[in-house]
C-alpha cells in the first residue's frame, strides 16, 4: 500500500504517523490477521473525518493505493472525510484543471505508457498554470508484485504562447 498527499505537510506526518500506530499495533497481536488497503483508507477518512468535527481537519487531500486479492483499490479521502473509491482520483489542483483530461482518455485497457502520457500532460498543464511548483512528476506503480516508485521525470511547459509573450497591457507598466 503506498499513501500520498497533497497540503500541509505536518498533517501529512501526524496521518501517516496513526497509520504506522495501527500497523504496529495490528502486527503486536501476532495472529496473522492484518487490515486491508481498503480498511487503512476507511481508517484514514474516519481519522479525517474525526479531526474535521474538532474543528482542527487534515488540510490534505490523501491518495491510498494498493493491491489486494488481485484487485487494485484506489481511493482518495478530502479534508472532510469524504472518501471517493474510483479507477482513477486526482488530488490538489488536478481536480480541477487534470480530471477531465483524465476522465475523457481514460479506459480500463489503457496501456502504462499511454497512463504515464495522460499523466504528464496533467501536469504539464498545472505547472503552466502555477509555475512555482516544482516542475517533475513522480510515478509509483502499485501491481500485485509489489509497489515500484520510477524516477522523477521532468515536465516540459511550452512558454511560446503569443499571450505569453505579447501582453495586452503592456503599455500600462511603461
Amino acid at each position: 500500500m503506498i499513501v500520498t498527499a497533497t497540503g500541509e505537510f505536518s498533517d501529512f506526518q501526524d496521518a501517516t504517523r496513526r497509520l504506522k500506530e495501527l500497523s504496529r499495533e495490528t502486527e503486536m497481536f501476532d495472529d496473522g490477521v492484518g487490515h486491508s488497503v481498503q480498511e487503512y483508507a476507511n481508517y484514514l477518512a474516519a481519522m479525517s473525518y474525526e479531526r474535521r468535527n474538532k474543528q482542527n481537519p487534515y488540510y490534505n487531500n490523501f491518495i491510498v493505493a494498493g493491491f489486494e486479492d488481485g484487485k487494485a483499490h484506489l481511493s482518495s479521502i478530502d479534508l472532510h472525510g469524504t472518501h471517493i473509491h474510483k479507477d482513477y482520483v486526482t488530488a490538489g489542483f488536478a481536480k480541477y484543471y487534470g480530471l477531465a483530461l483524465i476522465a475523457n482518455q481514460w479506459r480500463p485497457d489503457l496501456p502504462l505508457e499511454d497512463c504515464k502520457r495522460i499523466i504528464h500532460r496533467c501536469f504539464t498543464i498545472l505547472y503552466e498554470r502555477d509555475c512555482h511548483s516544482v516542475d517533475e512528476v513522480q510515478f509509483a506503480l502499485v501491481t500485485g508484485a509489489g509497489i515500484e516508485v520510477l524516477p522523477a521525470e521532468k515536465v516540459a511547459a511550452d512558454w511560446g504562447y503569443k499571450e505569453f509573450r505579447e501582453r495586452k497591457n503592456e503599455k500600462l507598466w511603461q
